[in-house]
């Protein structure tokens, strides 16, 4: 798994480049801009998918380059926080394995958009349009969990007996993943130049620690020889536990990996004066 995942991350890296590439073959409008918005998350700590308490604020800068005036790939790097808190559960499970984190995540995105009506910032003849988008991200998490009034980095912690005699072939996990993105919004014209978007794009990742959850509990024991107290202590925060200790049973739920959403508006700016006519490829209109 942890190839396959390795494998993934490297080819999404090289996804993005290839596609913010400037293939002058295919030159059209280009803008800039950013986006102010929120992220959500869905995983172990918050199995539904949009949770509006959970919102936490989040910004981005993007790249667009318009092909036509239906295709378009945008390129952006974003940053923003997530979080979950096992108290805020409506299942007894959840509310008594009490635990809750929050991450931030800095990402690095490539997409491609797909207008349904014809749509160009640099168009002065279009206004408007409802559009789809799909690609990949890299992004980079570091999970916390508040203890004693305080934020602790969880994954140096082995919180699942990463590395220690109880799992001595399981490494710490990766900070750095990546996730295959789909979504969507409307796009609308503010002027000469500028343009403004309404998105919500989700973020399928490729593992299941962005919440520090994964699998099943491992001997506290054993964590706090390899990593300390309080790595023992934030490994099982469970009030009440089985007779005999939680030691193999469930923590996290295996079958599904971490989900984000990134919900925001965009605010661009066009810096070509030109575009093409989707209908008419090879003949560009001047301002």
């Amino acid at each position: 798994m942890k190839i396959v995942n390795v494998q993934m991350l490297k080819y999404s890296i090289a996804f993005i480049v290839l596609l913010a590439l400037p293939f002058k073959i295919f030159s059209q409008s280009r803008e800039m801009g950013v986006m102010l918005g929120v992220m959500n998350y869905k995983g172990d700590l918050h199995p539904q998918m949009y949770d509006t308490k959970n919102n936490r604020p989040a910004i981005g800068l993007l790249y667009r380059r318009s092909y036509s005036n239906h295709w378009a790939f945008k390129g952006a790097l974003n940053y923003g926080h997530i979080t979950a808190d096992d108290a805020d559960a409506k299942d007894e499970f959840s509310r008594n394995r009490n635990l809750n984190f929050k991450s931030h995540i800095l990402e690095l995105t490539g997409q491609f958009e797909f207008n349904f009506f014809p749509y160009q910032t640099a168009n002065p003849s279009t206004k408007a349009t409802p559009y789809i988008l799909a690609g990949f991200s890299v992004f980079h998490f570091n999970p916390k969990a508040l203890y004693n009034g305080e934020y602790v980095e969880l994954q140096p912690l082995g919180t699942e007996g990463q590395g220690t005699s109880a799992s001595p072939d399981e490494k710490l996990y990766r900070r750095t993943s990546a996730a295959f993105v789909f979504g969507g919004g409307m796009k609308f014209k503010l002027g000469r130049r500028w343009g403004c978007t309404i998105e919500s794009a989700v973020r399928k990742t490729y593992t299941d620690y962005v919440d520090d959850v994964h699998a099943t509990y491992a001997d506290p024991n054993a964590i706090r020889v390899e990593y300390g107290k309080t790595a023992a202590i934030l490994s099982d925060r469970s009030f009440s536990k089985a007779p005999g200790g939680n030691v193999g049973r469930q923590r996290g739920d295996t079958s599904q990996r971490d989900w984000y959403v990134f919900t925001g508006v965009q605010f661009t700016y066009t810096l070509s004066k030109h575009y093409i006519d989707s209908c008419r490829p090879f003949r560009i209109k001047l301002w």
